[in-house]
């Protein structure tokens, strides 16, 4: 059962567009990120660990001043965002008292793969400082995609909007058709398949 109302959905487009300035290291996001998520999915505390698989040691990376290493038994959730199958980050949620419902757990999932996208972006974008738990950068994502076309953004910021296929082509001065036309090339050449996962994709995928 989805439980994700268009609240949610608008609440996590804030989010990822205000994470795309976090973007600049692999510290700075973890920060930015663990604040942004615990905020979202309400929590005391949120961290980015950094997971060695073959040992199980674990690294803190952006840990917000009021984390505690040990969260209470059943009250943590787990995010993960990348693997190279021998390290593992993870966003770490931990909450006292109520533990994590499924509605959490949708909000998560709608945000994972973006947070996924914007965490491999900070890891290629500087050089960890020494002082900071270094994660293995993973390889260079996708950039944005050149070949969406000027009309092919222009609805996919209307739909940013909020507005309906009808109502973007109102708007252009087109048909409904054709605006669906135009969001299926949008989806193909994105790599999704639902008109929130284009929006997501459309701000978080906004590569120097």
């Amino acid at each position: 059962m989805n439980h994700l109302t268009r609240h949610d959905h608008a609440a996590a487009l804030r989010l990822l567009a205000g994470l795309e300035a976090a973007t600049s290291s692999p510290q700075r996001f973890a920060v930015a990120a663990a604040n942004a998520v615990a905020h979202f999915v309400p929590s005391e505390f949120c961290t980015l660990s950094v997971d060695d698989l073959a040992t199980g040691r674990r690294s803190i990376v952006g840990s917000p001043a009021n984390a505690s290493p040990n969260a209470e038994p059943g009250r943590a959730i787990t995010l993960p965002l990348w693997t190279d199958g021998r390290t593992l980050a993870s966003l770490v949620l931990n909450r006292r008292g109520q533990d994590f419902g499924e509605r959490d757990r949708e909000r998560l999932r709608l945000l994972q793969p973006h947070l996924a996208f914007l965490y491999r972006v900070a890891c290629r974008a500087r050089p960890a400082r020494r002082a900071e738990p270094a994660p293995i950068a993973p390889a260079r994502p996708r950039a944005w995609p050149d070949a969406l076309t000027p009309r092919e953004r222009e609805v996919v910021r209307w739909l940013a909007h909020g507005k309906t296929d009808a109502e973007i082509a109102a708007l252009l001065g087109t048909s409904p058709r054709t605006v669906h036309k135009h969001l299926e090339h949008v989806y193909v050449k994105l790599g999704v398949e639902t008109r929130t996962a284009a929006v997501m994709r459309a701000l978080a995928v906004r590569l120097p």
